[in-house]
């Protein structure tokens, strides 16, 4: 017979805390790092600004994602629509 703590047959399925507590550890750093890292972009407009923290805040895993891989890229003068022609 092998013998099993309490907790492996009361929760087979969850994972080790050790996986879990790293994942949620980098969601959080993560997390963190998006919002301050939009508040000091001096890139954006403060509509700019309070887009991506929305974005961030309504997807906790994707947004900050998403932020690093495309938001902070500056808006080019050229791929502005209000771009007035001299």
């Amino acid at each position: 017979m092998i013998a099993s703590t309490a907790a492996e047959v009361a929760e087979p399925f969850m994972p080790p805390f050790g996986i879990l507590g790293f994942v949620l550890t980098v969601n959080v750093v993560l997390f963190m790092a998006a919002l301050i890292s939009i508040a000091r972009n001096r890139k954006h407009t403060s509509g700019g600004k309070v887009v991506w923290t929305l974005v961030v805040l309504a997807l906790p895993v994707l947004g900050p994602v998403a932020w690093f891989l495309i938001g902070r890229r500056a808006p080019s003068p050229r791929e502005s629509p209000l771009r007035l022609e001299q």
